[in-house]
């Protein structure tokens, strides 16, 4: 039989695999180029035009294409103007390059990724008669209708706007940001949605790691309880709430532990300011990045993960520490409690209560046992529930196909 997918056209938003900026993450888009290629399927890429040439991984069947640079042409505004400047000028930018490439191509699916993609998808999918679909990685403050009315919209208009210009199937990895939820509620059809986990390195939970050895390597101490973060360093992960909850914790027990931030961003010279004011300066620890192949070491040499995002502590980190039999202590904001169970894989705070994080981080920090319990409970928690990548990307080939296959017959 005929496979129904051969040729997949992308519209990314990125210059690079993912370019989240300071090693931010593993890449989504890695796997998916990994998966599909090792199957025979051409990709085409339509991204913005890099800095320097774009090279192509050694594969055939992978093909970069650019079309006009914009984000880097609005860099050097302020983050307002960049805001709504963006979304209003890539289409001009796209849809022609776009337009072109679907044409001469001819995929099987017009993919876009997050939601710069669905007008130019909409538009030139209907032209050519494509079907079309759009990935979301999360759908930011979209799920939170508990905000005031103004500011639900002020987080979220320029998503509220594009969702506006319908495609035939929305692909939305859950993050903890409920996007099922959020779109069905802004009228998206449920048939169209298609709401998949994100994927995970399991084998993780299987990995040999000395603690003392991996301690070590990243010059972290052997005789503490070390309460990890690891992310980009932006404002929406308010890593400096648990500055302030380290810094209202009993003295003798801040003693014994060392809070360690693992990544890089804008926000880093903040925090460090911070942990100084908050004189906290020989207990936090600033890693810069780490590699994603030396995450697993990190973790399983740490005793306690701190999540602290305002928009959700499921995202990857946090279900990469439970998956290591890393307790975790979350503000419980979103999908959390999907993941991070209180009492079970971690312990749950209310969001944004500080004083509560501060009672949660002392609780296991002073009760070894505790801390215990809950990390094995994760691990098993994270071998039950969790996916692979390779899974989770058939899944999302599947609905490319279905999509594919239905629009064909």
């Amino acid at each position: 039989m005929a496979r129904a997918v051969n040729k997949i056209l992308v519209l990314s938003i990125w210059e690079d695999v993912w370019s989240l900026g300071e090693g931010g993450g593993v890449a989504d888009e890695l796997q998916f180029i990994r998966h599909l290629t090792k199957k025979g399927i051409e990709l085409h890429f339509l991204i913005p035009k890099p800095r320097a040439k774009k090279e192509t991984p050694g594969d055939s069947l992978l093909t970069y294409h650019t079309y006009p640079n914009v984000f880097r042409a609005f860099e050097r505004l302020p983050g307002i103007a960049r805001r709504f400047l963006w979304p209003a000028a890539f289409p001009f930018a796209a849809i022609p390059r776009l337009e072109r490439l679907a044409a001469e191509i001819r995929p099987d699916v017009l993919l876009g990724f997050t939601h710069y993609s669905f007008y130019p998808l909409n538009r030139v999918g209907r032209k050519l008669g494509i079907p079309t679909a759009v990935k979301l990685f999360g759908v930011m403050y979209l799920d939170r209708f508990d905000f005031p009315r103004i500011k639900y919209y002020w987080k979220s208009v320029e998503q509220i706007i594009a969702l506006r210009h319908p495609v035939d199937r929305y692909i939305i990895l859950n993050d903890g940001t409920r996007g099922q939820m959020a779109l069905e509620r802004l009228g998206i059809p449920r048939g169209k949605i298609s709401f998949l986990p994100n994927g995970m390195d399991t084998e993780w939970a299987d990995a040999p790691v000395d603690r003392d050895e991996a301690r070590r390597a990243m010059h972290l101490p052997l005789d503490r309880i070390l309460v990890v973060t690891f992310s980009r360093l932006v404002k929406s992960k308010r890593i400096e709430l648990l500055l302030r909850a380290a810094a209202s914790m009993d003295r003798a027990l801040l003693d014994r532990t060392t809070i360690v931030i693992g990544g890089d961003g804008p926000e880093r010279a903040f925090l460090e300011r911070e942990a100084r004011r908050l004189g906290l300066a020989d207990r936090v620890a600033f890693t810069g990045i780490i590699p994603h192949r030396d995450v697993v070491d990190f973790l399983k040499a740490s005793d306690v993960f701190a999540a602290t995002n305002e928009l959700t502590n499921m995202s990857l980190p946090p279900c990469e520490a439970i998956l290591c039999g890393v307790p975790v202590v979350a503000f419980d904001v979103s999908g959390t409690a999907e993941v991070v169970r209180d009492g079970e894989t971690g312990l749950l705070v209310p969001n944004g209560d500080v004083p509560a994080f501060a009672r949660a981080l002392e609780r296991v920090v002073r009760d070894g046992a505790l801390r215990e319990r809950l990390g094995r409970q994760a691990m098993a928690f994270g071998r039950s529930h969790f996916m692979s990548w390779d899974e989770r990307i058939e899944k999302e080939l599947a609905v490319l196909e279905e999509l594919a296959g239905s629009r064909r017959a």
